[in-house]
């Protein structure tokens, strides 16, 4: 029993280690994955920010036409003045030509909110420009250092994986078994030392009697509390 117990507390320092690398490995891995999420973000804002400046532009060439036409407009309204013969002709084409001027005027400001518009646009796409840059830029570093950890890790993990083959071959098959399920239910702690008449795994107090039968080490035991694998350290 002494020696079962020797292994069951070497599998378990075992499979801490492991868990400690699995566990470090989903950490860098969902370091990976923040990346390529924050990437998809500025992305997104990117592709809808060029988007709106494209209807903007398209927005401001048509102003730009519709300014011209009405230039064009004033000066062919202004040119007809000398031909003019009449007094109430002339008060016409003047109001036509103030109308124009008036129309004129509205397509200036339009014209020039658009491209205050557009100018806003495009400092903010270049802002998120950068910040995809700087994004992907650390990304990059940070990915290739990631790799090298994960390596290293795989190798690890490898490593403890072969020791721990080499452990539970010694075992029963039904202890094994029940070590595994408590290292999984009871958060990688499945054997618990019993010290000073208690449980250290749950800190509840053992009876007496049990206390005294794990000294003796004459068989394998469970916490009455946790249902831990019980062992004690002798002086």
């Amino acid at each position: 029993m002494h020696e079962q117990m020797n292994l069951l507390k070497e599998l378990q320092e075992i499979d801490q280690e492991i868990s400690t690398i699995e566990k470090s490995q989903q950490g860098y891995r969902q370091e990976l994955d923040s990346f390529g999420v924050e990437s998809a973000r500025v992305q997104a804002m990117l592709d809808e920010l060029s988007a709106e400046l494209a209807v903007l532009q398209k927005d401001e060439a048509q102003l730009q036409q519709d300014l011209l036409r009405e230039r064009d407009n004033i000066a062919r309204v202004e040119g007809r003045l000398p031909e003019i013969q009449t007094q109430k002709e002339y008060v016409a084409v003047l109001k036509e030509i103030d109308m124009a001027k008036k129309a004129n005027k509205d397509l200036d400001e339009q014209l020039l909110a658009k491209l205050q518009e557009i100018s806003s646009l495009e400092e903010d796409l270049q802002e998120k420009e950068a910040e995809l840059a700087g994004i992907n830029e650390k990304a990059e570093a940070r990915t290739a250092e990631i790799n090298e950890l994960l390596a290293e890790s795989d190798t690890a993990l490898e490593k403890r994986k072969e020791t721990r083959e080499s452990v539970t071959k010694d075992l029963p098959t039904a202890l094994l078994r029940k070590y595994q399920t408590l290292f999984k239910r009871r958060g990688g702690l499945a054997l618990a030392l019993a010290s000073n008449g208690a449980c250290l795994g749950c800190n509840m107090q053992l009876p007496p009697q049990q206390f005294n039968s794990l000294l003796r080490e004459t068989e394998m035991q469970t916490c009455p509390h946790c249902n831990r694998l019980l062992y004690v350290e002798q002086g």
